[in-house]
């Protein structure tokens, strides 16, 4: 096995000293492996005149020039290298081995990467292997919307920049996966815009539009207006300084409304993703936003999935597997309103036990008729037998919490201090008054029980909105003169019609 055929009749050749065949096959397993090769005719001629006596010198000579130089060889002699050298040997078939190896596994991964290659084209080639379409910059959808630039990427798919040749303005093009389940969700988030659409005809309502859906290449296209940066980058490029109270308070105004206009009667629609990178500012240098990504929405009553939300901006009704209403959105509101103010996270847990446990660190233990009624309680807490109140689980994961309830909002939001690090000491609207007011609102949009949790009908009337001890933040004008006042009106009758006739579902306290 360590030679090949060629080798082992190497082997039987005698060396010049005229070891003949008899002798080889008197010597060690592997000389007796070698020797019992059948030679050819003319080379057992040479090896039975070798071992005769009566071979001279000359003859051996003679007959040695017969043999090809490199048999003769002593350094390469079979026998030599299965004896003196066979350490030597071994090395070499090692050496010789795994470099054999190492360039199967490297035609092995030029392979799988061509083959790769050549698997990464679906749909005729117009989709890549994660059934995204493939982006061709100055490519024509329809004849009208040519490809400017990829703005964002998703698990949903692709958003594009376009120019629409027909309209001439530049248009977002959100690009649906070429699959099943994500064509399934996009219908539906196209049925819900198409439904805000309708009932915000004047566009006042600061939910992103709509403008019209088409498919292409087998993928859903959804054509939207174009808006500027989201939320978070707004937030990661004041230099961990964070936005002002007074533009804080505009963003509140505004999303606060936004609420008030999904929670109507007719619509009732849960975002169920509201975070800082679906608030979209409508321009650079104005403080007008629109919510967008209505992919994971849906509307009261029809409820698809349990897993929902941004973990930093999860309600405690879904992390404790209680079912949910519109309140969910309102907890993810006063997340970001925070974030606003002090750029890091509120609760930011790196699963969802480590998000629960930071929650009670700030607000307490949840009331504990929630914790009887959730399915998941067990995750979080403990029930003790002698009482029936809950405890947080003990800690297994080496990290370190403070007391339920001991890390005050209060300190969080730098109430007393000119906001978080004193960031806004001495400035206007930034007194300790306005960050009180400011708390409580927090207070009230982060209730533990979502039946008790601020609704936006009356996150509006609060005083935060109304007029601050400076002037100059006095947003009780733009209050007041806002959508939300005939919108209010629109709820009173909504929700009195819907008692007449027995509905149940809407909540206005």
């Amino acid at each position: 096995m360590l030679m090949d055929k060629t080798n082992q009749k190497l082997a039987m050749y005698v060396c010049s000293s005229g070891t003949d065949l008899s002798r080889q096959r008197h010597a060690p397993l592997y000389g007796r492996l070698v020797a019992e090769e059948h030679l050819p005719a003319t080379h057992r001629e040479i090896v039975q005149r070798l071992g005769s006596p009566a071979a001279s010198s000359t003859d051996i000579r003679a007959m040695q020039s017969r043999i090809p130089m490199h048999f003769r060889e002593s350094s390469t002699a079979p026998l030599r290298k299965l004896s003196v050298d066979l350490i030597k040997t071994y090395k070499h078939i090692n050496v010789v081995y795994y470099a054999k190896k190492k360039r199967r596994a490297q035609q092995t991964h030029c392979d799988d990467l061509s083959h790769k290659k050549e698997r990464k084209l679906y749909n005729d080639g117009y989709d890549d292997d994660n059934h995204d379409y493939i982006i061709k910059h100055g490519e024509k959808f329809l004849d009208r919307y040519e490809i400017d630039s990829l703005i964002g990427k998703g698990s949903f798919g692709q958003v594009v920049k376009a120019f629409d040749h027909e309209e001439k303005c530049y248009v977002a093009i959100k690009i649906i996966k070429n699959k099943k389940p994500f064509l399934n969700q996009a219908q539906i988030e196209v049925r819900l815009l198409e439904m805000m659409n309708r009932a915000d005809t004047e566009n006042k309502y600061y939910i992103v539009r709509l403008k019209r859906h088409f498919m292409w290449r087998n993928h859903l296209c959804l054509v939207f207006e174009l808006l500027s940066y989201n939320l978070y980058d707004l937030l990661r490029n004041t230099n961990f300084r964070g936005v002002s109270l007074n533009l804080t308070r505009k963003f509140a105004q505004q999303l606060c409304t936004a609420l008030l206009f999904l929670s109507t009667p007719e619509l009732s629609i849960i975002h169920c993703d509201l975070k800082p990178e679906n608030i979209l500012l409508c321009n650079p240098k104005r403080s007008a936003i629109k919510i967008v990504d209505f992919g994971s929405s849906c509307q009261l009553g029809q409820r698809i999935y349990q897993y929902i939300q941004s973990r930093f901006y999860r309600s405690p009704e879904v992390l404790l597997g209680i079912p949910y209403d519109l309140a969910i959105d309102m907890w993810s509101l006063g997340c970001i309103l925070v974030e606003c103010i002090r750029v890091n996270h509120l609760f930011s847990g790196c699963n969802e036990v480590d998000q629960m446990n930071k929650v009670v660190e700030v607000l307490g233990m949840p009331p504990k008729h929630l914790l009887d009624q959730a399915h998941k309680t067990r995750k979080f807490f403990d029930k003790l037998p002698s009482d029936g109140s809950y405890v947080l689980k003990k800690n297994h994961n080496g990290r370190k919490y403070k007391l339920p309830g001991t890390r005050k909002l209060h300190e969080v939001l730098g109430v007393e201090t000119g906001g978080p690090g004193g960031r806004r000491s001495g400035e206007p609207g930034h007194s300790v008054s306005d960050y009180l007011k400011f708390k409580d609102l927090i207070f009230r949009m982060l209730e533990f029980d979502p039946k008790l949790r601020i609704t936006p009908y009356y996150a509006l009337q609060h005083n935060f909105f109304k007029r601050t001890s400076d002037e100059s933040t006095n947003t009780i004008n733009s209050v007041n003169s806002s959508p939300s006042v005939n919108l209010q009106d629109q709820l009173i009758h909504g929700m009195s019609a819907g008692r007449s006739q027995g509905g149940g579902d809407f909540r206005l306290v």
